[in-house]
């Protein structure tokens, strides 16, 4: 019995409804009265923060639990309520992989690398432009003898020798990186064997793997609505997949199918590594093209082709259609870029799990084949046509939202 119904009247679920349950209904809600949605419904940003309050309330167990006992007075987050329009956001962050992936840092950190590059340039020059200005003072200096000016040099040069080579502010940002990337792979691991166990430490028999199979199957149902869950998903399982083939391979005669798999999955970082190359140039393209045509529109210049002949200039519908385009484009660039983060960590975590030598053979052999088992789990997850299109409704208007943060 709850005291109070109306969190769960709000997003229209029962007062039994399940995690899932409440995040469903809160997508479902929350992009039905985003106000962006209704432009001329001056209530609808009233309604829309409604719907997020009643979704960080029954989202969170303890809340929800005080929510049913007290109501809505004993039930508020530690330092409030946060803003609609970022708990929106934040959801479509997909944070809820942290668990399986890490935190992903490849696309957050080229901003970072770009601008460290640069300061290393800056650098670089400054030195040589130190070393040309010093080289031209010592060879204007004619009141100086030559032994005195050849002995300076060097003593510069045998000091130089003996000091360590100066680390670049790029050198130490990756050194930094990849100490990160270690504790994360670390840690991952440590998360992933605790969830191996719940089948490695049981009676190991088909009822224990179908109760496996059971609750990450509902994990499943959980994660596929995340921003790219589903393709997050699919690259966990397949990571997972991979590593156990080649772990269970190399326990046959000789090896030969771990060897076998080995080389299959280097030839799938080959194609992961050209296909984020060529994604990248895609959107690059596409952004240039979308430059040039903004250029057109607002040159007074007439618009001419590569054979000099004059052509109209882009219509407003058709620079909109292009920004769309590029979107999807940045989207799917993002995308593959992240999806070879994800799997260069997951290879690694894997192949920790799988090579720890505080256990014996059996346990690595019974690890493997529960990795295997939870990966065909994530690899046949899927979204219905309802859910799908719910999930790019969601997705489209977050970026747009995300776009409209920036320009601002």
């Amino acid at each position: 019995m709850v005291v109070d119904t109306e969190y769960y009247d709000l997003l229209d679920i029962d007062i039994t409804a399940t995690a899932i349950e409440i995040k469903k209904a809160y997508r479902k809600k929350s992009i039905k009265e985003h106000p962006d949605k209704n432009p001329n419904d001056p209530t609808a940003t009233e309604r829309f923060q409604a719907i997020s309050e009643a979704y960080q309330v029954l989202s969170d167990k303890n809340l929800r639990a005080n929510y049913d006992k007290f109501g809505k007075e004993k039930a508020i987050p530690k330092g409030g309520f946060e803003d609609a329009a970022e708990q929106f956001s934040a959801i479509f962050g997909g944070e809820a992989f942290i668990p399986y992936i890490g935190e992903l840092t490849l696309l957050k950190n080229l901003q970072k690398t770009e601008e460290l590059n640069a300061e290393d340039e800056a650098e670089k020059q400054r030195e040589e432009e130190e070393k040309q200005k010093k080289e031209k003072e010592a060879k204007e200096n004619k009141d100086s003898s030559t032994f005195s000016v050849s002995t300076d040099v060097k003593n510069d040069s045998e000091v130089k020798k003996d000091e360590p080579k100066k680390k670049t502010k790029m050198e130490q940002f990756e050194e930094e990186q990849q100490l990160e990337k270690d504790k994360t792979v670390e840690k991952l691991k440590q998360t992933l064997i605790e969830k191996l166990s719940i089948l490695t430490e049981s009676a190991y028999d088909e009822d224990c793997k179908m109760s496996f199979e059971k609750k990450f199957e509902e994990e499943a149902n959980l994660l596929k609505m995340e921003s790219f869950g589903l393709d997050i998903l699919h690259t966990i399982g397949d990571a997972y997949c991979e590593r156990a083939r080649i772990f269970l391979g190399s326990q046959n005669l000789f090896g030969f199918g771990g060897m076998f798999q080995s080389m299959k999955a280097k030839g799938g970082v080959v194609m992961d590594t050209l296909r984020t190359v060529s994604a990248a140039i895609d959107a690059q393209h596409t952004m240039k093209e979308l430059e040039r045509m903004k250029l057109a529109t607002e040159s007074d210049e007439p618009l001419v082709d590569k054979h000099g002949k004059e052509e109209p200039k882009p219509t407003a519908e058709e620079l909109a259609e292009q920004e769309h385009l590029l979107m999807g484009k940045v989207l799917s660039a993002a995308w593959h870029g992240s999806k070879f983060e994800i799997m260069s960590t997951l290879r690694a975590v894997c192949d920790k799990v799988l090579e720890d030598n505080t256990v014996d053979k059996g346990t690595l052999v019974k690890r493997a084949e529960s990795l295997k088992l939870l990966g065909k789990v994530f690899q046949r997850a899927y979204r219905t046509k309802a859910e799908q299109e719910e999930a790019q409704v969601f997705e489209e208007l977050v970026a747009e939202a995300t776009k409209k943060k920036q320009h601002s």
